[in-house]
């Protein structure tokens, strides 16, 4: 019960968007998003309590709520910030609700204003996120007595990164900067198909969309769970760390509670929504470490391929939110992301910087990589260094210092993780296959 259970909560970060008919642009030109599920979607109370020297807005919108906070001593910048994925599912599935920034304490004692809303609907909806969040510039203005921002940063962690990477290109004129944490992506969905085709083999159950539960819970009894994976178990999960940027510090430890959630087959079994549409498996090159059982070419062979649906995932497709980033920045974009993560991995890093670069826009984006095991596990010190040497790169036009995210990754991450979390493996290169390490 508990792997249909994720099973379910998996599927719903990938098609809890409706599939009705496409509506009208919301919000500013130039963005179109997915249309939300038609739920009875409940508004939850937005009340906080300003900090010291601050004063709090809140309350309802159109779509949802928000929450603004303005310092005594406004500087005139404003950070928006947008949330990660909430699943529109479970007891609090319909809610929606408006949290606080990560690092709503530093903005405060800087003098930087923040706002952040719920979106109109819950599920995976970053564009609809982006029109929600964007939104939130007109209500700090009405808020704060007709007095603009005169400089605005677009801040998101998770779904709320792929808000802010996916802002930076569709509107990078609105945005001084933008700082995306654990950002995903439309090529995470391509990731979680390919792990459902490599599961496919491993396993020997092939996935139909009539019996997709069923077929989950026959491969969850063939693979086992961390850290008693089965032969084969221990086969998917160094095919899991290895296409998702390869063996890096935590990895192993980031893919417990990752492992089987990382298996889909919507999109391989002939799923019909918009983002199963748009999935595209026929790029991967699958790697797994020897001595296992299986080599990366009988994988290749044997896969199923899923080839991406170009009424979907093109430059002229409807939705922007399903289409590959085209790397054309014009204003600076940070972005951090964990060793560990297993949910949002690291590979979207290196597939944002081969986009940017082939664009040519090198010098709008600085990309950090952190030791922090399991998914958006930044501290303070690291996001709020992150936010000021955005800031700094804003006003002074000088492009702060990154990381390298392609290549080895097994040392990774040493230069900006403050402070090395307990258990750090060190100069150690992890063991693809298990929570030891090796030399």
């Amino acid at each position: 019960m508990r792997l249909k259970a994720l099973a379910v909560a998996v599927l719903a970060t990938i098609i809890a968007v409706a599939t009705s008919e496409r509506p009208a642009a919301l919000g500013n030109p130039g963005i179109t998003p997915l249309p939300c599920a038609d739920l009875a979607w409940q508004k939850a109370d937005p009340k906080f309590d300003a900090l010291p020297g601050a004063h709090a807005f809140f309350g309802a919108y159109d779509g949802g709520v928000y929450r603004i906070e303005i310092p005594e001593r406004w500087n005139g910048e404003l950070a928006l910030y947008a949330h990660g994925f909430v699943p529109s599912t479970g007891a609090q599935g319909l809610a929606l609700r408006a949290g606080n920034s990560p690092i709503r304490e530093h903005l405060v004692k800087e003098g930087v204003a923040w706002a952040a809303s719920s979106y109109r609907c819950n599920g995976y909806v970053p564009g609809q996120g982006l029109v929600d969040t964007m939104a939130l510039t007109d209500l700090f203005t009405k808020s704060n007595g007709g007095r603009k921002p005169r400089r605005v940063f677009l801040t998101g962690t998770s779904m709320g990164g792929h808000v802010t990477v996916l802002g930076m290109h569709e509107f990078p004129k609105s945005f001084a900067g933008g700082l995306a944490m654990c950002a995903a992506g439309p090529e995470l969905f391509d990731y979680f198909a390919a792990v459902g085709a490599a599961a496919e083999v491993i396993t020997g159950k092939t996935f139909t969309l009539a019996t997709m539960q069923d077929d989950l819970t026959t491969m969850g009894d063939v693979l086992g769970k961390p850290p008693d994976y089965t032969e084969r178990g221990r086969q998917l999960a160094s095919v899991e760390i290895q296409i998702s940027g390869g063996p890096r510090p935590f990895a192993a430890e980031g893919l417990v509670s990752r492992f089987l959630g990382n298996i889909n087959g919507g999109a391989i079994a002939g799923g019909t929504t918009p983002a199963n549409r748009a999935v595209m498996t026929t790029h991967i090159k699958y790697r797994i470490d020897v001595g296992l059982g299986l080599t990366a070419d009988a994988l290749d062979a044997r896969v199923r391929r899923k080839a991406f649906d170009a009424a979907f995932r093109s430059a002229k497709g409807p939705y922007e939110e399903l289409v590959p980033f085209d790397g054309k920045l014009d204003r600076p974009l940070l972005t951090m992301h964990g060793t560990g993560d297993l949910f949002v991995p690291v590979f979207l890093e290196q597939t944002l910087k081969r986009a940017v670069a082939e664009s040519g826009r090198q010098k709008w984006l600085t990309q950090r990589v952190y030791r922090v095991p399991g998914h958006c596990g930044f501290s303070q010190p690291e996001m709020i260094k992150a936010f000021d040497d955005l800031s700094a790169w804003v006003h002074r036009g000088v492009k702060p210092a990154g990381d390298e995210v392609e290549g080895d990754l097994s040392h990774a991450g040493m230069r900006f993780t403050e402070p090395l979390r307990p258990d750090d493996p060190g100069g150690l290169r992890v063991d693809a296959t298990s929570t030891r390490l090796s030399h």
